[in-house]
């Protein structure tokens, strides 16, 4: 999309920015992909001062360890994580002798993790794939699915993962992992900001001007940061972010529609006992038997 029209400002497309887009709207290209942001989603996920990419190092080793007593599996038993990242949990999920496999969409974060097995002599699998696109048969003894990503799809994408990470596990198999609720956005109101920048950004190298939107869509439980970048030539992209939060009956619901028995649940993936007021809820489930 191109602001500049046979040299002029075309204020039609303008008002496209700030226009409320239709429920899970699709960006055009896929950031994951990209190669300037997914370098800046890594850096995201390795940053341990912050958990806006990943959980703090800390917190992840202590939920690693948490789920693993939990859970008392034999050594060798098969752990798929989903949206893996940079291999943080798969690397640790690892030395509590689960045979792991990771899978991301993102190539940076993929070939990071790779890098860091091969430096360990770690014997994990990892694969640069979108996880809407598994297709595995009984082969895993635990999924996990951590730091919300269920919450970033579609009704109907997660219906579809959700039904595939059903099929994949053997019967029996947990499934691990957590929801936002609505108290995690508490502090979040509908606003619009925006912001030059003449320098390297998260979204692009080159100068851009940013317009960032926090969006609510209150019946569906939903919300929106939409960030619009417009470049000095006139081009512009829209980049959608969705989150979905859950209340615990809601959650509880969702397990079984998908015909999953929900064995226990948390306020973190550390075995804090669930409160009402918590921003997560963490959840195991099992495929029955």
């Amino acid at each position: 999309m191109n602001l500049i029209n046979n040299g002029k400002l075309d204020f039609s497309q303008l008002e496209s920015i700030t226009k409320k887009p239709k429920l899970f709207t699709k960006d055009k290209v896929n950031f994951w992909q990209d190669p300037y942001i997914s370098e800046h989603i890594l850096y995201a996920h390795l940053d341990d001062e912050s958990d806006e990419g990943s959980r703090k190092y800390e917190t992840v080793i202590k939920s690693v360890l948490w789920l693993s007593e939990y859970m008392s599996m034999p050594n060798g038993s098969r752990l798929l994580d989903l949206g893996c990242g940079p291999g943080l949990y798969s690397e640790h999920f690892h030395g509590q002798g689960f045979k792991v496999t990771g899978i991301d969409f993102s190539q940076n974060s993929i070939d990071y993790a790779k890098e860091e097995a091969k430096a360990s002599q770690y014997d994990i699998e990892y694969i640069c794939q979108n996880y809407l696109e598994i297709d595995y048969t009984n082969e895993f003894d635990v999924i996990t699915l951590i730091y919300g990503d269920l919450c970033v799809l579609s009704h109907q994408d997660r219906d579809l993962l959700l039904t595939k990470v059903r099929k994949a596990l053997k019967p029996g198999g947990y499934l691990i992992f957590d929801l936002f609720t609505r108290e995690y956005f508490k502090k979040g109101h509908e606003n619009q900001s925006w912001y030059v920048s003449q320098e390297e950004g998260f979204w692009k190298e080159e100068e851009h001007l940013l317009l960032h939107e926090h969006i609510k869509y209150k019946k569906e439980k939903v919300r929106l940061e939409k960030y619009t970048l417009i470049m000095n030539d006139g081009r512009m992209q829209n980049y959608h972010i969705w989150k979905h939060y859950f209340s615990l009956k809601r959650a509880q619901e969702m397990m079984k529609q998908h015909q999953f028995d929900l064995k226990d649940f948390w306020s973190d993936l550390c075995g804090k006992p669930y409160d009402v007021k918590s921003s997560w809820i963490a959840m195991i489930a099992q495929k029955p038997l």
